[in-house]
């Protein structure tokens, strides 16, 4: 094969339905052995695997299925797809309880969702397939008192989510997986200000496909954020580079997108507003065997107010440290420590 575009592992509890995937996003090697690592893997299970490698002429070519079990004292109380990603912040999971799934409203796959130490406060990830392969679009974590995500963290990978200009398919709608009273809908005006519905991850993300970029439009991946002087400027400009920078090849950009609430509350229609928006970059480079060889990180952290037009969003640059102490997340933490506190520590821009 000489042009790769993807390869990794398909893996779940039973040999026929692998329904999780973990990818390395690598357009670059032609041959030889690869391995991942999957964490928070339940106890006492038998886990079945099969290699997959993406090629564009060949297409999907598939290993044979295998199996492994873990002992008895391995792994976390219950089984949660997707959590071992490196954007992954810590989640403190509600113990003895396993995932709940369903249908997406759009996505042609499911969403999953996990219940958390605080009743008020659940983990949704959202997947949807595209050419016969699932994706996961984004993960969040959902405030019901807030009616808000907390933080949202997602891919940014330039192979593994093509721009096919799908297109902004307008209309915020109901996320399946969430109580319906967690969820606003809300934007207009108060003490002179006018809000939007602000996306975490942002429409022009997820351009593969109408139903990637739908659920971009759930109501979960928006909190009130001031408009045109904000939403449509300087956080714009920030959504803008990381399309241009998303990587090709090994390289992998790993973001979260989240809200702080800090000082005197503010509220529109009884929901309360966002003082501050941060995005966290974490750019990860792997070698050809899927080992992790460097990381790069860097934090923007604005408040949710009125900007210039000449106002330049790499001012705004702090620390991943700087974020996590105020809003008391640990934000990647599945990324090896020897790289993970280098990146966290750095404010330098770099794009």
């Amino acid at each position: 094969m000489t042009d790769v575009r993807d390869y990794g592992f398909r893996w779940g509890t039973s040999a026929s339905s692998l329904t999780n995937e973990t990818g390395l996003n690598s357009t670059t090697k032609t041959s030889g052995s690869y391995t991942v690592s999957i964490s928070s893997l339940a106890a006492g299970t038998t886990y079945y695997y099969r290699a997959y490698v993406v090629d564009f002429n060949a297409g999907t070519i598939l290993g044979e299925v295998k199996s492994f079990k873990t002992s008895s004292g391995q792994g976390v109380d219950t089984y949660r797809p997707y959590m071992q990603n490196y954007e992954m912040p810590a989640i403190n999971f509600k113990s003895g309880t396993k995932y709940d799934s369903g249908d997406e409203t759009n996505g042609g796959y499911m969403y999953y969702s996990n219940q958390t130490t605080n009743s008020r406060q659940m983990v949704v990830t959202h997947t949807y397939k595209y050419n016969n392969k699932v994706y996961r679009n984004y993960t969040c974590l959902v405030d019901g008192d807030k009616q808000a995500p907390l933080w949202s963290a997602f891919v940014m990978h330039k192979d593994a989510y093509p721009d096919k200009n799908a297109g902004r398919n307008n209309g915020w709608k109901k996320d399946p997986a969430v109580p319906e009273d967690w969820q606003q809908d809300s934007s207009g005006s108060t003490d002179g200000e006018t809000y939007n519905r602000g996306h975490f991850v942002a429409s022009s993300y997820r351009q593969t496909s109408d139903d990637a970029n739908k659920q971009t439009f759930y109501r979960t991946n928006q909190a009130l954020q001031v408009g045109n002087n904000f939403n449509g400027l300087i956080w714009n400009d920030v959504e803008k580079e990381v399309i241009a920078n998303a990587p090709t090849g090994r390289d992998t950009l790993y973001v979260v997108v989240g809200i702080l609430y800090e000082g005197t509350p503010k509220y529109l229609d009884g929901v309360q507003i966002p003082s501050h928006f941060y995005k966290l970059l974490m750019q990860c480079g792997f070698n050809s065997s899927g080992e992790m060889t460097s990381a790069k990180g860097v934090a923007y952290l604005f408040k949710n107010q009125s900007y210039s037009k000449t106002d330049d969003y790499n001012n705004y640059a702090t620390t991943i440290d700087a974020v996590e102490s105020r809003s008391g997340f640990d934000f990647f933490a599945n990324v090896p420590s020897q790289f993970q506190e280098a990146a966290e520590k750095q404010s330098s821009p770099w794009f």
